[in-house]
């Protein structure tokens, strides 16, 4: 039935996930809302007017703006009117001049905020897989311990090895030693 829904491309309903699925969408979704209430009106208004101008829409219509502004200025230019902006277009460099420059503090500013999220995120990624890993090895431990008292033999080696909680500091030392090396 999985097979059929796939090929169908028919969406799983919400309900048929996992309740632990579901608990984490909400926790997702809580951590979100939670970033989302924090952001100031000046930062949504912002965030908004980078989400316009990074729209395939604002491409064409800029791209459409600047051939109407050159073909009206040259046609002016032609039958000689007294106002207007002759090539090399001076006064459209200077909007579309002002404009990157809004738009470029605009993306800066909503990058900055998105890379504090991401920032967020990955501390959180790291407690979790922590956390994580003290509970497996304590359960491997626990394993072990048991299968120690059913039997006489030696101890695996690798279930030694991995029973063994991570030495976070020795990790965290390798790894700024390897981007040193790069």
């Amino acid at each position: 039935m999985g097979y059929l829904k796939v090929m169908s491309n028919e969406k799983p309903a919400a309900s048929e996930l996992p309740s632990s699925a579901k608990e984490n969408l909400e926790l997702l979704s809580r951590f979100q809302d939670h970033e989302e209430s924090h952001v100031s009106g000046m930062q949504l208004a912002i965030e908004r007017v980078s989400q316009f101008f990074g729209s395939p829409a604002y491409f064409a219509s800029a791209v459409a703006f600047m051939i109407m502004w050159i073909a009206i200025n040259s046609w002016g230019a032609r039958h000689g009117w007294q106002h207007m902006d002759v090539p090399p277009f001076a006064w459209l460099q200077g909007l579309v001049s002002a404009n990157a420059l809004l738009l470029t503090v605009a993306v800066l500013i909503r990058q900055n905020r998105m890379a504090q999220v991401a920032e967020h995120r990955s501390h959180l990624d790291l407690q979790i897989n922590l956390l994580t890993e003290q509970k497996v090895t304590k359960a491997l431990q626990i394993i072990d311990e048991m299968r120690r008292d059913q039997t006489v033999r030696r101890p695996d080696a690798q279930v030694m090895e991995m029973s063994k909680p991570a030495d976070t500091h020795a990790l965290m030392h390798a790894i700024k030693e390897k981007q040193a090396d790069r």
